[in-house]
């Protein structure tokens, strides 16, 4: 027999790339597909151009696993159910993305399972770094994406986090049914790479537990014409610098048309792509007539060094400086200079009351007990939480109702969490929900992040957005705004 996958030529090209992608030969057994031959020997086997099953190191991006030495017995682990990570290890926010995922699934484990099958994952990094290899973040993020998919066969990927790598890794597995869902992509362009129409029958493979920036940039330019807390007047002109890409385009296309609607004007836009740019950018936006500065970047590194940049140039001791969600978290207030702090405020979704929610609740007790860290401070780490979750979720739908696990039955699986029985998104839930889908019922799942409402035309979700400030070197909440 012959194989029908081309496991094995992405693998050759993955591993020019990723640095330990090989292949060895075991037994011989005949097969068709990828499938026959984790079904034989375990995880990471493929079907190769001779119908012989290969096996397939782990990539070094993509050596961390739940459990841990989840490859040193692949047999053993061949019924596991195994989902993918892609987070930028090098930012402490996103590794807490990464735990938050992990400790879901360590939790579906404690509570058995789905029918007694434990879950695992894979963790790559995406980040910049010569160690592994030469490659820009996005490429990392397809390659370790091309890697999962092809060579492990994972159904389901969590991340990546920034909205334009989350772009290139859905576009870069198109046609091959595995699912992306991310904890915090948020351009308003990642929601036309889905079909326009979906369905039960026919639902998307691109997911995501953070809202649309369709939101944030209307709340954005609203806050400027309209002044909150501490503020005298509206905004009437402001300069943009945001970053080249899905996640700073796509806001800024929100952003404008809603505050010149408003009356106000757009006096000077400065796109970049790269540090010769953006400084560029910084210098030319202190010399404008600009009140405020609206800054759009979704890594840390570039919000720190406009910070700093800015803090050294007087044309910025007048203005107002507006960040998005993306600057809410440790990594930018570790690595900026803070002079201009007292001059910043920005939005994001509003976090839940721990006071008030039990999930939120819950996961912060867990995250702490299992990490020794509070996990407030870092953004959208209870969106991953959730999102693991979910996956867990749409499994447990796939294996009980659909007999089979993969992408489509496991986004079958998500279109059943938004209208239903409530149930709480944590340990004490999992055996609600799976009883539900055994019976062909939807559930309502209550997030730590929030109501896991998907809307079942555009399969998004909604948050509250407020706008927040920096005080005493955290982030505080300061307001609601409506766009």
């Amino acid at each position: 027999m012959r194989a029908t996958s081309d496991a094995v030529a992405a693998c050759i090209a993955a591993a020019a790339i990723l640095a330990g992608c090989t292949l060895t030969r075991t037994d011989v057994v005949d097969c068709d597909t990828d499938g026959d031959c984790r079904a034989a020997f375990g995880l990471g086997f493929v079907c190769n151009r001779d119908g012989l099953c290969d096996e397939v190191e782990p990539a070094p991006r993509c050596s961390e696993t739940f459990p841990p030495g989840l490859f040193d017995d692949r047999f053993q682990e061949r019924d596991r159910i195994l989902f993918g990570n892609l987070m930028d290890r090098s930012v402490q926010t996103q590794v807490a993305r990464e735990r938050s995922a992990q400790l879901a699934y360590d939790q579906a484990n404690q509570e058995d399972g789905v029918d007694g099958r434990s879950f695992g994952a894979v963790f790559c990094t995406v980040e910049e770094n010569p160690d592994y290899d030469d490659l820009a973040r996005t490429d990392a993020a397809v390659a370790s994406a091309e890697f999962l998919a092809t060579s492990l066969g994972v159904p389901a990927i969590v991340g990546p986090a920034a909205s334009s790598d989350t772009q290139a890794v859905f576009q870069a597995l198109a046609g091959t049914g595995v699912l992306v869902i991310s904890p915090s992509a948020t351009s308003p362009s990642l929601t036309d790479l889905d079909p326009a129409t979906v369905s039960d029958d026919a639902p998307g493979l691109l997911w995501r537990t953070a809202p649309s920036d369709g939101l944030q940039g209307a709340v954005i330019a609203a806050d400027m014409l309209d002044p909150g807390e501490g503020r005298a007047a509206p905004v009437a002109h402001v300069a943009v610098i945001h970053e080249v890409g899905a996640y700073g385009e796509g806001l800024f296309d929100v952003f404008a048309p809603a505050f010149q609607d408003g009356g106000g004007t757009v006096d000077l836009l400065r796109p970049f792509d790269g540090d010769g740019q953006l400084a560029d950018a910084i210098a030319d936006v202190a010399s404008s007539r600009a009140e405020e500065v609206l800054f759009i970047s979704s890594q840390p590194d570039d919000i720190a060094g406009f910070l700093d940049s800015a803090a050294t140039l007087s044309g910025y001791d007048g203005k107002g400086i507006f960040l998005t969600d993306a600057a809410a978290n440790p990594d930018v207030l570790s690595q900026a200079n803070p002079a201009r702090f007292p001059q910043i405020r920005g939005t994001r979704a509003k976090p839940l009351d721990e006071g008030k929610d039990l999930v939120y609740a819950s996961f912060i007790a867990a995250y702490t007990a299992a990490f020794r860290e509070d996990v407030r401070s870092f953004s959208f780490a209870a969106n991953a939480y959730d999102a693991a979750w979910l996956l867990a979720y749409g499994a447990a739908w796939a294996l009980l109702q659909e007999d089979g696990l993969d992408g489509t039955r496991i986004a079958r699986g998500l279109r059943h969490v938004s209208d239903g029985e409530s149930v709480a998104v944590r340990p004490g839930g999992w055996v609600s929900v799976q009883q539900a889908f055994r019976d062909g019922r939807s559930i309502d799942a209550a997030g730590a992040s929030g109501p896991i409402d998907f809307d079942p035309d555009s399969e998004e979700t909604a948050a509250d957005i407020e706008v927040w400030r920096i005080d005493g070197g955290r982030i505080e909440g300061l307001y609601p705004v409506s766009p």
